[in-house]
């Protein structure tokens, strides 16, 4: 039942952010209004991680990887809300006789 629950999560999460990977070069600016948002919380946690001589102005494939990795993140924790509420949801309205 785990292990099932585990594929389940993972196939959600990477479509998740296939998606979300998808949105942010199809919207473009409206992305990066969106994004700069939602990563209020990650990215000081990727700037405490990061050693400081890398985090010079310009570092592009040092912010790459911080919104690849927030990207990751978010997609994999609704990937893990979305498997709970919806095997939840199955155990509710399925009734067993």
């Amino acid at each position: 039942m785990l292990n099932h629950l585990l594929k389940k999560w993972i196939f959600v999460s990477v479509v998740i952010f296939l998606l979300l990977l998808l949105l942010t070069f199809i919207l473009q600016e409206n992305a990066i209004f969106i994004w700069d948002l939602i990563f209020n919380f990650w990215f000081p946690i990727c700037e405490s991680l990061t050693p400081i001589k890398w985090q010079t102005k310009g570092n592009i494939l040092l912010g790459l990887i911080w919104l690849i990795s927030g990207l990751a993140f978010y997609s994999m924790i609704f990937g893990l809300v979305f498997i709970l509420i919806s095997d939840n949801a199955k155990k509710f309205f399925i009734k067993k006789d």
